[in-house]
């Protein structure tokens, strides 16, 4: 708990701190944009990688990108230096990203990778797709900084690309299975994988860290301000799944129980989704509306709004005999399906 709240003291200095020139630590650093494939199908995601080179006692720094939201989707944004990273949700395609070290470490020279983000294509168009290193923020070990205009550019999507889908995703497990076309769509946008085993296994349950994970993958969380308060069970939340809390917090999407704990690898059950895919979806539905479930009163009061327009909205149903089912752990076949309504009520919205 207080390791978590140095290191968010941290970055706050590193993104409130004043620019200090320091002639000697900016004149020569300069950066690039590299990416893993710039022929991407609609559906496939991509890496970029923002190096940054003669960098001189780097230890901490502040990314600013621009990219098209309407052909390209994030997904994420992580380094792999020592230390703690914030990646913001990003705002009408702008995308910060920071980074900073902790504790009387030496800051990072020479050549670096800062940064590795991924998104998703998501349209075409007869224009090259652009990503743009706006400018760098550049911490030192003393707290002096320099920010770096950077205008470094990079087409994703040439003009002439030969755009195709992705190519068809299927598991060995999904034979007449009800939810078989979701999965397999889901599985084609990236936001839910299989087993190596060749399985998808729709009938296992969900954990609330497994939900937000595939949340945060399907959805461009904006968030609503604020800084991202600690857990405390903070240690249980596992490393993959750090930055997709971190994110959901920011948005407003998760809360946390009363005691201050998030029960990362608690099963979720029907209730917590349905308020989190409407907190997704920035929905505050009217207070008095009450669930037409044959189980109603086994549905918590509290949610008894968000389910009830999560049902108005079709993105969720009952199970047998009109029972909502409030306390049941969600399948991962429940969980897929709902994300995609959820993404297909963002697009009509």
């Amino acid at each position: 708990m207080m390791r978590r709240k140095v290191l968010c003291l941290y970055l706050a200095l590193m993104l409130s701190i004043a620019v200090i020139p320091f002639t000697a630590f900016a004149q020569d650093a300069s950066f690039t944009l590299t990416v893993d494939n710039e022929r991407p199908a609609v559906g496939q995601t991509i890496q970029v990688t923002v190096t940054g080179d003669h960098l001189t006692d780097v230890y901490g720094y502040e990314i600013n990108l621009t990219f098209d939201p309407s052909r390209l989707r994030y997904v994420k944004a992580e380094s792999s230096l020592q230390g703690f990273s914030v990646p913001l949700a990003p705002k009408g395609g702008e995308l910060v990203f920071a980074h900073t070290k902790v504790g009387r470490v030496a800051g990072e020279n020479g050549t670096v990778v800062l940064a590795t983000l991924s998104f998703e294509t998501i349209g075409t168009s007869n224009d090259p797709t652009a990503i743009e290193l706006k400018q760098v923020k550049l911490v030192k070990s003393d707290l002096s900084a320099a920010t770096q205009v950077a205008n470094v550019n990079l087409s994703v999507i040439p003009a002439d690309a030969d755009i195709t889908p992705p190519p068809a995703v299927s598991f060995t497990d999904l034979d007449n299975h009800w939810a078989k076309q979701e999965i397999e769509r889901a599985a084609g946008l990236g936001f839910v994988n299989g087993y190596p085993d060749g399985t998808f296994r729709p009938q296992n349950h969900v954990t609330r860290a497994e939900f937000i994970v595939m949340i945060a993958r399907a959805m461009e969380l904006t968030s609503k301000g604020g800084e991202a308060f600690d857990f405390t069970d903070l240690d249980a939340i596992p490393g993959w799944a750090r930055p997709s809390v971190t994110e959901a917090q920011l948005a407003g999407v998760i809360t946390g129980y009363e005691d201050g704990t998030f029960r990362p690898n608690q099963l979720i059950n029907r209730t917590e989704m349905a308020a989190m895919v409407m907190r997704a979806l920035n929905v505050v539905p009217d207070q008095g509306l009450k669930p037409t479930f044959t189980d109603t009163d086994r549905i918590a009061a509290w949610a008894h709004p968000v389910v009830a327009a999560a049902a108005d909205a079709g993105l969720i149903n009952g199970r047998g005999n009109n029972q909502f089912v409030p306390a049941a752990n969600a399948t991962r076949a429940e969980a897929v399906v709902l994300i995609l309504r959820m993404m297909d009520f963002e697009s009509t919205d």
